[in-house]
């Protein structure tokens, strides 16, 4: 129940798991747990068929066990499988927010046609890793990890870009470099 109420939704049974550990162990070893599973759709799967990891918040689990991480320590929790590849690109600042322009897009919802929601995000997976964290603001990304999951108690979704196989790559994509965005505000 704390979990939930830390990721606006039902968390993963792995998350879980590492909580109730380090709740009872005094040292917990977590491997091959990136809680990042892939939103890329096959080009055949129905449009209302869900992915099943859609309805976890894998931002906010991942912004959970970075706090786990940094709460616990290294000599409490050993979870190498959550780090990603460093930014490599630190190039000079440029005039656009990517996570700027990412909420915008999202904020229209229902009224953005998913030919121009495809291109936008295609677009923005085309913006530098360096240009994303160096916006990055933890409020920003909070605020945006509601875009990325479905709810269980609706059958109806705002978030209808979880069922397009067209936008599934970019959005998959764009979900990365969020995650990095994280990595590099923790300092990891």
């Amino acid at each position: 129940m704390v979990l939930e109420q830390l990721l606006g939704c039902f968390p993963s049974s792995g998350l879980v798991g590492i909580h109730a550990a380090l709740q009872l162990a005094e040292r917990v070893s977590i491997y091959n747990m990136p809680l990042m599973p892939s939103f890329v759709r096959a080009a055949d799967m129905p449009p209302r068929k869900p992915l099943p990891c859609a309805f976890h918040n894998w931002l906010g689990e991942r912004r959970v066990g970075l706090f786990l991480l940094q709460e616990c320590g290294p000599e409490r929790l050993s979870w190498k499988s959550l780090s990603l590849e460093a930014v490599v690109d630190r190039d000079e600042p440029t005039d656009s927010n990517p996570l700027m322009l990412l909420t915008d897009l999202f904020s229209q919802g229902r009224y953005i046609q998913e030919s121009e929601l495809a291109e936008a995000l295609e677009q923005l997976t085309d913006v530098r890793q360096s240009a994303w964290v160096r916006n990055a603001e933890k409020i920003c990304l909070i605020a945006l990890e509601r875009y990325f999951f479905l709810s269980r108690h609706s059958s109806d979704t705002p978030n209808w870009w979880l069922y397009s196989n067209r936008i599934s790559v970019p959005l998959n994509n764009i979900l990365h470099m969020l995650m990095l965005c994280q990595l590099e505000l923790m300092g990891n």
